[in-house]
């Protein structure tokens, strides 16, 4: 069964092209930016480091200091450090699911065990043991967030998909 998602006939409030980053909340700036720089390429702006006073539905919090960065590359990434206390917590379950990526087909093994090495543990991918296809895993990154690594033998379908193509049944 193939489900046809309408365009909604009013303007959209945010669009895609509006997008300007995937926020990550990490107990440690320097080790999340050392991570994420070996693991998947990034450079980072300087640490800006503020004085912020934050309004709640429980009331105004006391202001406190808060550091982050963001990525230099897009798909931009920003890196806020943990302040207990404030709405700039992670507890390793929030925060963005994962942020994928393609891996080449004849690669993704090792590019999976790199990660690995840099302690980004595995927490899932697919049952490969029938046919030895190693599709997608995720690995667990700073703040909770899972990387995903995305074997390009599915990139032609993904972006057929995209493009409106009935995606498979199976």
């Amino acid at each position: 069964m193939t489900t046809t998602v309408e365009t909604p006939t009013a303007a959209a409030v945010l669009t895609p092209e509006a997008l300007f980053h995937t926020g990550l909340v990490v107990d440690d700036l320097e080790q999340a930016m050392a991570v994420l720089s070996a693991a998947a390429g990034y450079h980072w702006t300087s640490v800006m480091e503020l004085e912020v006073t934050a309004r709640t539905a429980a009331g105004v919090q006391a202001p406190v200091a808060q550091r982050f960065v963001l990525s230099v590359e897009e798909p931009r990434l920003e890196l806020v450090e943990a302040i207990p206390g404030t709405v700039w917590v992670s507890d390793g379950t929030n925060g963005a699911h994962h942020v994928g990526y393609w891996a080449e087909a004849e690669a993704i093994a090792a590019s999976s065990a790199a990660l690995v090495e840099l302690g980004l543990p595995v927490e899932a991918s697919n049952d490969h043991a029938a046919d030895g296809q190693l599709l997608w895993v995720y690995h667990r990154g700073p703040g909770g967030t899972r990387f995903e690594l995305l074997s390009t033998a599915m990139r032609g379908p993904m972006e057929a998909w995209i493009a409106g193509s009935a995606p498979n049944a199976d």
